[in-house]
């Protein structure tokens, strides 16, 4: 045989060897990912194994460490307690002795240095000369006690004990009672409060003074509609006249009322917008569209007169009432007429008050109150953006005079908010349902447009509610500061 065959033949044998060697302990080395896979995962559950009892030790050792803690600061406690527990009296008594020898440089027992001589602690030395209860039974502690109406000793909480001679030699005690308030009764207690309380209040308060005037009031029923009809098995609202006369009545006394805490010294009382539903006895708008009608158009007019003509003399009570008119789609000529007719009988009421540029037929109309200046109308005509432009246009004299600019607009029957500067941010919206409030980039009053459709007080009628136009209804009314701008807003809802 060669070297070669002989050294084939032994490389052989090495092979089948060390293949049954691995073969017995359980490892197949014809597959060797697999057989080191086998391999790691012993590593792994060996040092897995050595991790847990190490941690178990430390625990073990910290449980017993803290357990040893435990039991030393235990005997401490005892240690410390003990002369307050089960010191004998002989020791008390020792204890209380040389509280009387024993002196700070200030006179007050020392402490520490009783402690060392009886062989106990200094905080039990403490509460050892503190006790004290026997001096609670003093003939003096006693009759001083009675005297502030204290009968058993065991009530009074805590006295100071000084003891001095003529040089200022001594010590001064302060003695706690821990027996406080063993025989005091809740009952007692409520029973002497209540006898103690007076029979009768005080004499009768001030009346509460109106705030002074300073504000101005803007009452404006918007889109009232007198003859609309709202049928309530079609829509699920009943409106006709007598509701409008109520809605304009009752809404404007309810908003009186809660503006005048604030201090009204003026009223702008809006007008027009679709006060009347239709302009002609066809029971038409202006523009032809035929409406449901509750009643022919004198009934409506005189019915819509009576109804302005108390708000405003409501209004009339609580401050000066400037008079405005906005022109509308609905009733264009018979909205105007009805407004001329109102304010000429309300001529002789000094505190109402219609200039011929107020109550006219212009589009658009201007008020100014102090550093607020307004625009107002209808809404069914120039549009939202082309407002400012108009204002600076027809009101040149005042809009640069005037901090806070608005514009009222109506006709839509919901609550819409903006503010319109280098961009336009909707504030407020009445959605069928609910009312968005919107929150934002903050855009305060006098730095830009504010612009606010109001809400109505009539009832969606059946073209309205066919295509889902179903508005809350309300009367709204805004309080204004003569510099500060918007101050408040109320709602009377129906």
């Amino acid at each position: 045989m060669t070297d070669s065959e002989i050294q084939e033949i032994a490389e052989r044998a090495a092979q089948e060897a060390v293949k049954k060697t691995f073969l017995t302990l359980g490892l197949d080395i014809e597959d060797p990912l697999e057989a080191q896979a086998d391999m790691r995962f012993v590593r792994k559950t060996r040092t897995s194994a050595e991790t847990i009892q190490r941690q178990s030790l430390m625990t073990a050792v910290g449980i017993v460490t803290v357990g040893l803690l435990g039991l030393i600061w235990a005997a401490i406690r005892a240690t410390d307690m003990a002369p307050h527990n089960i010191t004998p009296p002989e020791i008390q008594a020792r204890i209380r002795e040389l509280g009387q020898t024993v002196l700070k440089h200030d006179g007050s027992p020392h402490l520490t240095e009783i402690g060392r001589i009886v062989g106990v602690g200094k905080d039990a030395v403490g509460r050892i000369l503190n006790q004290g209860l026997e001096h609670f039974h003093h003939p003096e502690i006693l009759e001083a006690a009675q005297a502030g109406g204290i009968e058993d000793p065991r009530n009074l909480s805590h006295f100071w004990k000084i003891t001095k001679d003529e040089n200022g030699n001594g010590y001064s005690l302060f003695v706690k009672n821990p027996n406080t308030g063993q025989d005091v009764s809740v009952f007692d207690m409520v029973r002497e409060a209540v006898a103690e309380a007076p029979v009768r209040l005080p004499g009768s308060l001030p009346k509460r003074v109106d705030p002074a005037g300073e504000h101005l009031l803007v009452v404006d029923l918007a889109d009232v509609h007198f003859l609309k009809l709202c049928v309530k098995s079609e829509t699920g609202h009943v409106y006709n006249r007598e509701v409008a006369m109520h809605r304009v009545i009752e809404g404007t006394k309810a908003l009186l009322k809660l503006a005048k805490p604030f201090g009204i010294c003026r009223v702008l009382f809006v007008m027009g917008n679709d006060i009347l539903h239709v302009d002609g006895p066809r029971t038409s708008t202006t523009s032809g569209t035929y409406q449901d009608s509750d009643g022919t158009i004198f009934q409506g007019f005189k019915d819509a007169g009576a109804a302005l003509d108390t708000a405003i003399g409501e209004c009339a009570k609580l401050a000066d009432v400037d008079l405005v008119h906005c022109m509308s789609n609905h009733d264009w000529l018979m909205g105007w007429a009805l407004t001329q007719a109102v304010a000429g009988r309300l001529t002789r009421n000094p505190r109402v008050h219609a200039t011929e540029y107020n109550i006219s037929e212009a589009h658009r109309k201007y008020y100014r109150f102090e550093r607020n200046l307004f625009g107002l109308t209808h809404g069914d005509g120039a549009k939202e953006e082309k407002l400012y432009g108009v204002m600076v246009k027809e009101a040149r004299e005042h809009i640069s005079e005037c901090l806070n600019l608005y514009w009222l607009l109506h006709h839509v029957h919901h609550k819409i908010r903006k503010t319109r500067g280098e961009i336009e941010f909707l504030r407020e919206k009445d959605h069928n349902g609910m009312t968005a409030h919107i929150s934002g980039t903050p855009m305060t009053e006098g730095h830009y447009l504010n612009i606010e459709y109001v809400r109505s007080p009539s009832a969606p009628d059946g073209w309205h509610d066919r295509n889902a136009y179903v508005n809350r209804q309300g009367v709204e009314c805004f309080i204004y500061h003569p510099t500060n701008g918007l101050k408040a807003r109320f709602t009377e809802w129906f």
